[in-house]
C-alpha cells in the first residue's frame, strides 16, 4: 500500500513537472520567436513563416542589421532614454505620494478617512480611456503637454499602490511609532527613519509595478506628447508600421529591447517583489 502511494506521488510529481514545462515553453515561445526574427532579414522571416519548421524559430543566417538600423538609422536610443526618464521619475515621485498616503491611511485617524480610501480604491478600477480626454484638457490648462511632467505627474499617484502600502504598514507594530514619538521624532521623521527601513519589500514591489506600468504605457504618452524627441518606447515601436509596409525585423528588434530592459530590472528583485505583494507582516 505504501509503495503504491509512493509510486502515485512520483507519477504526480512527474505529471506536474511536465505541465509546468509545457506552460513555460508556450509562454516563452513568442519571446524566442521575436529574438530569432530580430536576428534575420525580412525576406527570411517570411520565407520560413509557413509551414512551421525548425527554421521558423532558428535563423539560417544570423545578422545584426536590425539592431544596427534600429539604433543608428532610427535613433531608437532616444525613446529608450525617454522611457527610462519617465519611468524612473514616476517611481521616485510615486514613492513619496503613495507611501505617505498609505502611511496616513494605515496609522492615523481623521475625518472622512474610510470614504477617501474607498475613492482611492475605486480610482484604479476606472478604465483609463474614460479619463483620457479630461486628463488631457487638464494637462493642457497647466501647460504640461509636450513635457516629461505630463507623462509623470498623472501616473505617480496610484490607488492600487496606495492600497499595497496601507496593507503592509498596518502590520507594522504601533509600538515602533510610539517609541519614536517618545524619543522626540515627528511624523515625517518617524516615517523615513522607522517605517521606510523595515518596508524594503513593499517599496521595491510598488516601485517595480509603477516602473513596468510606465514602461508599457502607450495611450497617454501618445496623447501627452507630439514632439518626435519626446516619444517613449511603445509609441516609437508603433511607428514602425508604415503606410504601405511594416518593418517586421525592426519591430522584432525593438520589441526585444523593450522586453530586455524591464526584465533586467525585475529578475534581480523578484524575491522582494513577491514579498511586497504578499504584504503579510513586518519584514526584516
Amino acid at each position: 500500500m505504501i509503495q503504491t502511494k509512493t509510486r502515485f506521488s512520483v507519477f504526480l510529481n512527474i505529471f506536474y513537472t511536465i505541465i509546468v514545462l509545457v506552460v513555460i515553453a508556450v509562454t516563452l515561445l513568442p519571446v524566442f520567436f521575436a529574438v530569432s526574427s530580430s536576428l534575420r532579414s525580412d525576406a527570411e522571416i517570411f520565407h520560413y513563416a509557413t509551414p512551421l519548421s525548425l527554421h521558423t524559430f532558428i535563423p539560417v543566417q544570423l545578422t545584426w542589421d536590425s539592431y544596427s538600423q534600429l539604433f543608428v538609422e532610427y535613433t531608437f536610443w532616444r525613446p529608450v532614454l525617454n522611457s527610462l526618464i519617465v519611468a524612473t521619475a514616476t517611481v521616485l515621485l510615486g514613492f513619496i505620494v503613495n507611501a505617505l498616503a498609505g502611511y496616513a491611511f494605515a496609522k492615523f485617524d481623521f475625518k472622512g478617512k474610510n470614504v477617501l480610501f474607498l475613492i482611492y480604491l475605486f480610482s484604479f478600477m476606472i478604465p483609463f480611456e474614460m479619463i483620457a480626454v479630461p486628463l488631457y484638457k487638464t494637462a493642457e490648462i497647466f501647460n504640461l503637454i509636450d513635457h516629461y511632467s505630463a507623462m509623470v505627474l498623472p501616473m505617480a499617484a496610484n490607488g492600487m499602490i496606495v492600497f499595497l502600502y496601507r496593507q503592509f504598514f498596518m502590520d507594522i507594530p504601533d509600538s515602533l511609532m510610539e517609541a519614536a514619538t517618545i524619543d522626540g521624532a515627528g511624523k515625517l521623521r518617524t516615517f523615513f527613519q522607522i517605517i521606510v527601513p523595515v518596508s524594503k519589500p513593499v517599496i521595491i514591489s510598488a516601485s517595480l509595478m509603477l516602473f513596468i506600468k510606465q514602461w508599457d504605457a502607450f495611450l497617454w504618452p501618445m496623447l501627452a506628447t507630439t514632439k518626435p524627441a519626446m516619444k517613449v518606447i511603445q509609441v516609437a515601436i508603433s511607428e514602425f508600421t508604415l503606410e504601405f509596409t511594416i518593418l517586421w525585423n525592426i519591430i522584432f528588434a525593438a520589441t526585444v529591447v523593450a522586453i530586455l530592459i524591464p526584465a533586467c530590472v525585475l529578475l534581480p528583485l523578484q524575491k522582494y517583489y513577491i514579498k511586497g505583494a504578499a504584504a503579510s507582516g513586518l519584514k526584516e
